[in-house]
């Protein structure tokens, strides 16, 4: 059994270094929820991260981009300005953030049972390396079974990236299980590769498919333990 992690909103909570900025510089602005506000910013980070990838939107210009096509999807404008007061609250609170209390625990329990453990995430080495460094992560697994899409030149869905890791790992598709929040990225991406997967849908959010590919799928993060100890003991 091999266990690889995501990391943005599976380890740790990513709404709550948003809910800080959006509390300092959108409240009075709008009347929608910053809940509502972080769930259509992820999925505009991810139409963000693509355009990036392809050379349509610089680097410096794509946390605005996906901040006004976050708000603006939800019926409100912000301008650059904004927008970069935002971005420096939210950094900030980057610096801050812990893991989920259940995760610390989880990864405790793979350190023991000496499972193979791995990290796939979407994004920069420069802004998810410092997440990574942030949280510590290294206790827990080491430094080259950390995957950036941004380094490794893929990211999630697609199935390269997961193959990539999968080459690294030394493993058979089945026997690789993924631990992830977001459906269209890391069930999707997980299934397209042959792996078995958990959604962690803390956030419960709608399955897109009329059927789940997931293989468990969990609205609450504290089952994760169980799940994982049952799956180590086959």
């Amino acid at each position: 059994m091999f266990v690889v992690f995501d990391v943005d909103d599976t380890m740790y909570d990513l709404m709550w270094p948003f809910q800080m900025a959006f509390e300092k510089i959108l409240v009075g602005k709008t009347d929608v929820s910053c809940e509502e506000l972080f769930c259509q910013s992820r999925i505009c980070s991810d139409i963000v991260l693509e355009k990036e990838k392809r050379g349509l939107i610089l680097p410096e210009d794509a946390f605005f981009r996906r901040m006004q096509m976050t708000c603006e999807e939800k019926g409100f404008g912000i301008t650059r300005e904004e927008s970069e007061a935002f971005e420096r609250e939210y950094r900030y609170h980057q610096t801050k953030i812990v893991l989920f209390d259940f995760m610390q625990e989880i990864l405790d329990y793979c350190r023991e049972q000496g499972i193979p453990r791995a990290v796939l995430t979407n994004g920069s080495r420069k802004s998810q390396g410092r997440k990574l460094e942030v949280l510590q992560v290294t206790q827990w697994f080491d430094e080259d079974k950390l995957f950036i899409s941004g380094e490794i030149g893929y990211h999630k869905p697609d199935v390269r990236a997961f193959q990539y890791i999968q080459d690294r790992l030394g493993a058979r598709g089945e026997d690789v299980w993924y631990i992830g929040d977001t459906y269209e990225n890391d069930i999707v991406g997980a299934n397209r590769a042959g792996w078995n997967s958990i959604w962690l849908n803390h956030r419960k959010r709608p399955c897109p498919d009329a059927v789940s590919l997931a293989d468990v799928e969990l609205e609450n993060g504290w089952e994760l333990l169980s799940v994982i100890q049952r799956l180590s003991i086959r």
